[in-house]
């Protein structure tokens, strides 16, 4: 019995087709979060690009999917940076990691296109809390990410580390099973 492929991402996560797109998520998410998120700065678009991002991934934790098997230290770590994004950018603390990189990718497409009104649409998703500072504010000027800094290229590091070793397929490290030998079936030619 084999356990489902985990759903693949959307493509404006990797940004572009590829056969591990774990691996050009998390490159990608290691360079928006570089020096603790300061390219983000007036850039609404890439905020909510790199905050999907950093969702998606929080996401691939969960139990079948492609980073449940790292040790947890990788997972706490991540979940402290999904924490500090959805702090900075007015998620909502218990929104489904697909509702919240679902409303974040919705505001990056419309703001690239400049779309106001699709803006205004993608702004007033369920997952963005209401209330307090408005959410392109947040986008525009998100402040400091830290935790997010520091996970993420954690992260690219461990996975290169495994798909390097051979410790898991390149679809997905969910994928990764024990190899164990035995004597027995070998065949006539091995003497067992």
């Amino acid at each position: 019995m084999t356990t489902p492929a985990p759903p693949e991402p959307p493509l404006d996560l990797s940004g572009r087709v590829t056969a591990n797109p774990l691996q050009a998520i998390l490159d990608a998410a290691a360079v928006d979060f570089d020096r603790g998120g300061a390219g983000l700065l007036e850039r609404p678009a890439a905020t909510a690009l790199a905050g999907a991002r950093l969702e998606w991934i929080g996401g691939e934790f969960r139990p079948g999917r492609r980073l449940a098997r790292l040790p947890d230290s990788y997972r706490f770590g991540t979940e402290r940076a999904v924490a500090e994004g959805r702090l900075a950018l007015g998620i909502a603390p218990d929104a489904a990691p697909e509702a919240a990189m679902a409303a974040l990718l919705g505001a990056s497409r419309a703001l690239s296109r400049q779309d106001e009104a699709a803006i205004q649409a993608a702004l007033a998703a369920p997952a963005f809390m209401a209330g307090g500072r408005p959410v392109i504010s947040r986008l525009r000027e998100p402040g400091a990410f830290p935790d997010a800094a520091l996970v993420t290229v954690a992260l690219r590091d461990e996975v290169s580390r495994q798909v390097a070793g051979g410790q898991f397929g390149r679809r997905a490290v969910s994928e990764t099973q024990e190899i164990g030998l035995s004597t027995t079936g070998l065949g006539p030619g091995t003497g067992y």
